[in-house]
């Protein structure tokens, strides 16, 4: 705990002298620092909202020209959507980098079952997690406990708002109940494979609002095809196959008696309700699919991103 505290309270001098691979026990306490990132995270957007994104939504949206106190209603949402969209964009591509920082090179990023065993004599949920991989669990438990709050109070209400907080509190439980149960590993997989087709929709999506249909394209083809390939596919059949039959057979085979608590079933409840929501989002996905062929290749609107009372050509 005190290694965390000190990584995202102590000067950059003092971080970087963090042993990054010390290996301990996850515990409730390691949260004390979940407050902090919770606040960060609205400051920083804050920030960026001001001095970067707002700038460069009217940049790339209405040109260097562009009469501030000619400003409508429809241009004012177009400009906070980008700026929404380009956060979106600062936290996935971020969360990304650093997971895949952290899991690439270890053995359980290729094969499941190193979920479950190893180093050496460790079997879970007798294994320990190393501080890089805490802070990772930390950096998503911020996010994504920020964003409950974002949702309610400053994004823009869309259709599917009870979908999208259904996901962020199943995702924020995932994230806090995998830790404390030493599920980190197949947990922080998990994280790597949902944010990776978000950096796409979100790139797509400012691309959208700039009107470069080119590049609205190409991106909205990337997330398709990353959708199906890492939360249709990678996701249930190897993950999800791996949390709710590989561990039973491989800790059976361990002569260790299987660890078939109330965590087990939560947490593989949850990330079926996941996988529920996946194939929902595909049913919207597909729908936009069909319009792109349709319209020979222009994107259409986001069927998901309206906000209430608005019409479909404004997002």
């Amino acid at each position: 705990m005190a290694a965390l505290v000190e990584l995202f309270t102590g000067s950059f001098s003092s971080s970087a002298s963090v042993d990054w691979e010390a290996e301990s026990y996850p515990a409730y306490g390691d949260y004390v620092v979940l407050p902090i990132l919770v606040a960060f995270f609205p400051a920083l957007r804050f920030l960026l909202d001001r001095f970067v994104f707002e700038g460069l939504a009217r940049r790339l949206i209405f040109g260097k020209g562009y009469d501030k106190l000619a400003e409508t209603e429809d241009r004012r949402k177009r400009i906070d959507k980008f700026k929404e969209s380009a956060w979106k964009f600062v936290y996935f591509l971020s969360a990304e980098v650093l997971s895949l920082s952290v899991t690439y090179n270890e053995p359980w990023f290729t094969n499941t079952r190193y979920f479950w065993v190893g180093p050496g004599e460790q079997l879970w949920p007798d294994q320990k997690m190393k501080l890089k991989l805490k802070a990772v669990y930390m950096y998503a438990a911020g996010f994504y406990t920020y964003s409950i709050f974002a949702l309610l109070f400053w994004e823009t209400r869309r259709k599917d708002f009870g979908v999208s907080m259904s996901h962020h509190l199943a995702t924020v439980v995932l994230v806090v109940m995998s830790y404390i149960c030493r599920l980190s590993r197949a947990g922080s997989v998990i994280l790597a494979v949902h944010d990776a087709s978000d950096i796409f929709l979100e790139i797509g999506k400012m691309a959208k609002y700039s009107s470069c249909e080119g590049l609205a394209v190409v991106a909205f083809l990337l997330f398709v095809a990353s959708w199906i390939l890492l939360r249709l596919i990678i996701f249930p059949f190897w993950i999800l196959r791996s949390t709710s039959y590989e561990v039973a057979v491989i800790l059976t085979k361990e002569k260790k008696e299987f660890y078939s608590s109330v965590y087990y079933y939560l947490f593989n409840s949850l990330l079926f309700s996941l996988l529920v929501l996946h194939i929902y989002w595909w049913v919207l996905i597909y729908r936009m699919l069909v319009k792109q062929i349709q319209s020979r290749g222009r994107v259409g609107d986001d069927v998901r991103s309206d906000s209430e009372g608005e019409d479909d050509h404004e997002d």
